[in-house]
């Protein structure tokens, strides 16, 4: 179910040198960052074109279901149509092509099915911009943003109900603000990833915190070596179809001091 993106800026007054800081410190997680740069992101087009836009955006990361938001629930209608057919202007410049796409309804042919189901959804233009993600420096136009396996790559999207809704004016500014938005959306990846990695690593301290200390009780009981203790675990562990750590921790539960604290972090 799509999230409509935050509002509650003056539109015409994008915060371009808080965006960065906006998708950081604004956001829990990467799907709040998201939000946050397709308001921003909407909010510039507007006031750039002069008219109401909605804005989207696609994030492929490797070994992740890709990830689509958008300010309206059409929109992100319109760009999950566009993933599972894998025909549109965001298709085009997440595969290599050009870094970015405009389709005017009238007239353009380029994609038939896209543009039917564009009128189907109420909009007469659409135009996406490719964010440079990951990049090397020495790459040229032509694979910077390359869509493919173990690679990163996203695109904004960007709709309006006219027929010719972005202008060579628009569509510049578009392109720079894309710029910033890759770099700004980087940051948040890369701060994101962080987070889960610590939060990984903290389950992964505690879990083998938990079997030690469980295997030290047994080793107590049983006069044994830390392997037989372990053995035992591991035994109990697969006759009862229950993890590891699980065992370890109802075996400490059952201590008449009750379990020792065994969290790390604050």
């Amino acid at each position: 179910m799509p999230h409509p993106a935050p509002r509650g800026r003056e539109r015409g007054a994008p915060r371009y040198p808080a965006l960065v800081l906006d998708l950081v410190n604004d956001a829990q997680t990467l799907s709040d960052s998201l939000r946050l740069l397709v308001a921003a992101s909407a909010d510039h087009v507007a006031a750039t074109a002069g008219i109401d836009v909605g804005c989207g955006l696609v994030l492929h990361q490797p070994k992740r279901t890709p990830a689509i938001t958008g300010t309206t629930g059409e929109v992100v209608r319109m760009l999950d149509w566009e993933r599972e057919m894998d025909e549109g202007p965001v298709t085009d410049v997440m595969s290599g092509g050009h870094p970015v796409a405009v389709l005017q309804r009238n007239g353009d042919f380029r994609w038939q099915h896209y543009s039917s189901q564009l009128q189907l959804s109420g909009f007469g233009s659409a135009l996406a911009v490719r964010l440079r993600l990951e990049a090397d420096p020495a790459e040229d136009d032509q694979t910077i943003g390359t869509s493919g396996p173990g690679r990163t790559a996203a695109a904004l999207a960007f709709f309006a109900h006219d027929s010719k809704a972005f202008p060579l004016q628009a569509i510049a500014e578009a392109r720079t603000f894309a710029a910033l938005a890759a770099k700004s959306l980087q940051m948040a990846i890369n701060l994101h990833s962080a987070r889960s990695l610590a939060t990984d690593l903290r389950s992964v301290l505690d879990s083998r915190t938990s079997i030690n200390v469980a295997c030290g009780v047994i080793m107590a009981q049983n006069r044994c070596s830390y392997q037989e203790a372990f053995s035992i675990l591991a035994k109990a562990s697969s006759h009862r179809n229950i993890k590891l750590r699980k065992v370890a921790e109802e075996l400490l539960e059952r201590l008449p001091e009750g379990a020792p604290h065994s969290h790390f972090g604050g």
